[in-house]
């Protein structure tokens, strides 16, 4: 009960003061002692969320140099950078849709620990680049692919993201499974040498085995357990690890510019009667395959006609040039140009 109670004591000094110094900075009159209060406060609720993640992932508390501490500090200083004058715009952007005098001490302490908990977690995640990039890599495939994926959605709870199943009964408050428990379930069903995509479908399947209780996982946890799949597969007939998340990564840009182009040129064509729906769908099919097999290297000399051939069994020479050629030539030079566009982004 003693201790109980000192528990609630320090939540509720802790809320009093979230309160009064973000009160302070969000309207530009508090004064250096209100900063100083702030930076306590967000290292305060730091310090425990990132000390729970390094404790659960042995490569990134090997590689960290900091102390647990300090390595709080260094995540919470994006929340104070570009303040200029008093004025702190990561917190004025998070908090301007609140009303912060109607909000109750408590209130405000739960939503700044929601934006501690997430900048920590960028935090952590710029640390997986640093240390390990191909983990990093994997990651970002992973955020990719899931643009494009409907098996598996993702769900955010104090500053984490999980991924569950789309599909079935979920309950309200899961246990994630732990890395082990996912390695293990995977590695039955994969060979190392799978892409993103395919072993993310795999990872639905094996959720919705679980308990209701238990169908979710970390997503970085998920990433760790692709790149120790990749790192010590069961073929030894591989294509190297690198070389398959660059083309993970290209087949994603590549279907995403094809995507939107489509999308774009629908109107254009299906709507006004112009070109058969159908026909426009294996338009972009062909695009695409075009487009990935030159920019992978690979087939550089099969042109659109040859590909296009594959969709239309019996087309002639002449009813390519007549009815397909300068539309097609021209949507794939759109997705190319997009697609150029989507690489100098990064």
């Amino acid at each position: 009960m003693r201790e109980e109670g000192l528990a609630q004591g320090y939540f509720h000094q802790l809320s009093h003061k979230a309160a009064r110094a973000l009160g302070g900075v969000l309207s530009g009159s508090g004064g250096t002692q209100d900063v100083n209060v702030l930076v306590e406060v967000c290292h305060s609720l730091a310090t425990p969320y990132v000390n729970k993640r390094l404790t659960k992932d042995r490569v990134l508390r090997e590689a960290l140099d900091l102390n647990t501490s300090d390595f709080a500090f260094d995540c919470i200083a994006d929340l104070f950078s570009s303040a200029q004058e008093n004025r702190f715009p990561h917190f004025q952007a998070y908090f301007a849709a609140y009303r912060l005098e109607s909000m109750s001490e408590e209130e405000v302490l739960s939503h700044l620990r929601r934006l501690v908990f997430s900048t920590a977690s960028h935090g952590i995640f710029r640390l997986y680049n640093e240390v390990d990039p191909t983990l990093g890599k994997i990651l970002r495939n992973i955020k990719l692919a899931l643009e494009h994926f409907t098996s598996l959605v993702i769900f955010e709870r104090f500053g984490d993201r999980y991924l569950t199943p789309s599909e079935g009964n979920r309950a309200a408050f899961m246990t994630p499974l732990e890395i082990d428990e996912i390695e293990l379930g995977l590695r039955r069903c994969l060979r190392g040498t799978e892409n993103i995509p395919f072993m993310l479908g795999k990872l639905a399947l094996f959720l919705q085995e679980q308990p209701v209780s238990s169908r979710a996982a970390l997503l970085s946890s998920v990433g760790v357990v692709f790149r120790n799949i990749y790192m010590s597969p069961s073929d030894s007939n591989l294509v190297g690890l690198e070389d398959k998340l660059v083309m993970d990564e290209l087949a994603d840009v590549i279907h995403g510019s094809v995507d939107k182009v489509q999308v774009k040129m629908i109107r254009r064509y299906a709507d006004g009667k112009k070109v058969d729906a159908s026909l426009l769908h294996i338009y972009f099919e062909v695009i695409e395959k075009k487009l990935m097999l030159t920019l992978s290297g690979d087939g550089q000399d099969k042109g659109l006609r040859e590909i296009l051939s594959e969709y239309l069994e019996g087309m002639s020479d002449t009813d390519y040039q007549t009815l397909h050629k300068s539309r097609l030539e021209y949507l794939s030079r759109l997705a190319g140009d997009e697609v150029v566009v989507r690489l100098k982004r990064g």
